[in-house]
């Protein structure tokens, strides 16, 4: 299982996510329209769902950023919980998931260390540059 940093309240301690090979169930066709009709027929930003360009389901949060629950073996808040899907018309999901949810997930990705590169070390603030040395001429007898 992943682990995950804590953000608020309880910062930096090592939280579980959800298991890399773990996939959530698919929603039925009754608890799509569910979600279709709670919004009534449009986006959060207030644009129609247009099914012609295609109706994605996008899970806010992303199902990587959530807790993942032991007991119940699914994630916090629940994978399948309708409150945290949102239906988007395909282009926004896109636009989405690349600006917001991919950018989030590598940076879990990267405080976790399972990016597989080493971190680059910073520069301490107000940390001198280290000199150089004179270049030593090599004078001999005129």
């Amino acid at each position: 299982m992943a682990g995950r940093i804590a953000i608020l309240p309880d910062h930096g301690a090592q939280v579980l996510g959800p298991p890399e090979n773990w996939r959530p169930r698919a929603l039925s066709v009754r608890e799509k329209l569910e979600i279709v009709v709670r919004q009534g027929g449009k986006e959060p930003s207030g644009a129609r769902l247009n099914p012609l360009d295609g109706v994605q389901f996008d899970h806010d949060p992303a199902l990587q950023r959530r807790r993942w629950s032991i007991e119940a073996q699914d994630t916090i808040p629940p994978s399948c919980c309708l409150e945290h899907i949102v239906a988007l018309n395909k282009p926004t999901h896109g636009s989405k998931t690349a600006k917001v949810d991919v950018p989030e997930i590598a940076k879990l990705k990267r405080l976790e260390g399972r990016t597989g590169q080493k971190k680059i070390k910073r520069k301490i603030p107000g940390q001198k540059l280290q000199s150089r040395p004179f270049p030593k001429l090599k004078r001999g007898f005129r």
